[in-house]
């Protein structure tokens, strides 16, 4: 670290002169720039600012006018301080010269012993570039740290904790609502990092006016297209250094977010087999789709169903366990499907999801469907929920498979087009509470589609201008206006009803009411406020309850 005047005076050479502070004592913390020797009473043109003036007196020997303009002249200068060795041009220290000191705000030290100049300068700067160069070694060190990471296309979790290394402290990456993306404790309890940490955030964001001093911090993301925000939540090394590793932390996340987005298109637009062909539209006539398919073994049929089925993905960075994962939910729905007595087309479509387009010949139509459907749920709830269920630490594993259908088709063309209406209602079904079971695109409304674009950075940042600043007064007052907001929007704006499953009086109801609209900026007595802030809450709620 660059050497304050208070660590300058306790070097040998220094401190061989008896060093006497005489006055601006508060301020010798600051850093040392640099040291300069001269008896000029104007150094106007000479100073940058952070210098160590070394100086035998000259200058302190006029009247008390000239030794204040000339101690003003150093602190508009912003010297680090003033050493005056005593002997050559004065004797003893001026009177006033404390007094003067403190009002210029220049740390004044007097030598009582003579002392050799040229040896201060050296081994001050000698520290000062050490100093510089561990700076660059440490920007060295940290370039090369996150290249490494870029080339190796490290996974969030990757890049957050090595970050939180090289800067010894806590880490938290978190969305545009506050909620933990990733996070590295460095050694300390995860639950006293994490606990209330939305709240938390809030308080300590450094656009919020708060007690608390602000929390380091730098945003994820390019230009409008922010998406997240790396933040430092403990003592750390010096602000400089916290910046840069945070900054370039982020640089590294933001690639791999378009890495990330790069290879999802390549595989949602690059699917192979034959379950490609068919959803991409290379293969649209029906006799070669289904003479492809005989070959693969899927027996003829009257009516074909497509179902996706989904488990939670792993965490990031767990491509192993992921990859065990899939082949297991693989197997199973294939198994399934067979013991079931159906043929099916099957194939891995992205990570944690797997597509089926199957047979159920038969008479009775989608009854026939329901049927097939139903067995197949059956043998993956015996495979999957109920005696091979893989866990993990903290999750539930293929336990949580969720399986998403659309109506069945006459072809088999028509029916693998239905498998991106299974895969979305799927998508949503994974969020839902309830999970091991069939879900239809009738169970997941308005609240399934905001829970399929709760991790969208648009959605997010519509939630947070909704609900914002009503969230930040909830954390600093302790109060529940959001919770009275809830209240208020299920019961379709009726104050009696609102009253009435709050308990509240009506005088208090309403003037909690207006207090709502002070601080969210609204009429809630408007149709589009209500709709607009239901749907923002809505989004909360998915992302709070799809973690």
């Amino acid at each position: 670290m660059i050497p304050t005047v208070r660590e300058v005076l306790a070097l040998p050479v220094l401190a061989a002169g008896r060093p006497l502070v005489v006055g601006g004592e508060r301020h010798l913390d600051r850093p040392v720039r640099w040291v300069h020797i001269s008896e000029a009473t104007d150094l106007t043109h000479l100073l940058e600012g952070g210098e160590l003036v070394l100086s035998t007196g000259l200058p302190l020997t006029g009247d008390e006018a000239s030794v204040e303009a000339y101690l003003r002249m150093l602190g508009e200068q912003r010297v680090a301080g003033l050493v005056v060795e005593l002997g050559t041009h004065i004797a003893q220290v001026p009177g006033r010269l404390g007094a003067l000191a403190d009002a210029a705000g220049v740390p004044v030290v007097a030598l009582t012993a003579e002392i050799r100049f040229v040896e201060v300068t050296q081994q001050v700067h000698r520290l000062i570039v050490a100093d510089r160069y561990e700076e660059v070694e440490f920007a060295r060190t940290t370039h090369e740290v996150f290249t490494s990471l870029n080339i190796a296309r490290a996974s969030t979790t990757d890049i957050v904790t090595r970050a939180s290394q090289i800067l010894g402290a806590p880490l938290v990456l978190e969305d545009l609502t506050r909620h933990v993306l990733a996070f590295c404790t460095a050694g300390a309890p995860a639950a006293g990092l994490l606990d209330n940490w939305a709240e938390r955030s809030r308080l300590r964001a450094p656009d919020q006016e708060a007690e608390q001093a602000a929390w380091p911090s730098v945003p994820v993301g390019v230009g409008a297209e922010r998406w997240g925000r790396l933040v430092l939540p403990a003592a750390g090394p010096s602000p400089a250094r916290a910046r840069m590793v945070l900054e370039r932390a982020a640089q590294s996340l933001q690639l791999h977010r378009m890495l990330q987005q790069e290879r999802d298109a390549l595989v949602v637009q690059a699917l192979g087999g034959l379950l490609d062909d068919l959803l991409s539209g290379r293969v649209g006539d029906e006799s070669e789709a289904l003479a492809r398919a005989g070959a693969l073994g899927l027996a003829p049929s009257t009516r074909y169903v497509p179902l996706v089925v989904r488990v939670p993905r792993l965490p990031e960075g767990d491509a192993l366990r992921q990859g065990e994962v899939d082949r297991q939910l693989l197997t199973a729905v294939r198994q399934s499907v067979t013991s079931a007595g159906h043929t099916a087309i099957v194939s891995i479509r992205r990570e944690g999801t797997v597509a089926v387009v199957m047979t159920c010949a038969g008479a009775l139509g989608q009854g026939d469907a329901d049927t097939a459907l139903a067995a197949v749920c059956r043998g993956l709830r015996e495979r999957l929920t109920e005696r091979h269920a893989p866990r993990r630490p903290g999750g539930e594993g293929t336990a949580a498979w969720v399986a998403g259908t659309a109506p069945a088709a006459g072809s088999l063309v028509a029916a693998a087009r239905g498998i991106a209406e299974a895969e979305h209602v799927a998508d949503v079904g994974v969020t839902m509470p309830e999970r091991g079971r069939l879900y239809r695109s009738t169970d997941v409304r308005l609240r399934g589609l905001i829970a399929l674009l709760r991790d969208d950075h648009r959605v997010q940042a519509f939630a947070e201008t909704e609900l914002g600043r009503l969230l930040d007064h909830d954390a600093r007052t302790g109060e529940d206006l959001l919770g009275l907001l809830r209240t208020h929007l299920e019961s379709a704006g009726s104050k009696t009803e609102t009253a009435r499953r709050s308990g509240l009086s009506r005088p208090t109801l309403y003037s909690r009411l207006r207090t709502l609209e002070r601080v969210l900026g609204v009429s809630l007595e408007s149709a589009e406020s209500r709709t607009s802030l239901h749907t923002a809450l809505m989004v909360l709620e998915a992302r709070r309850g799809g973690r």
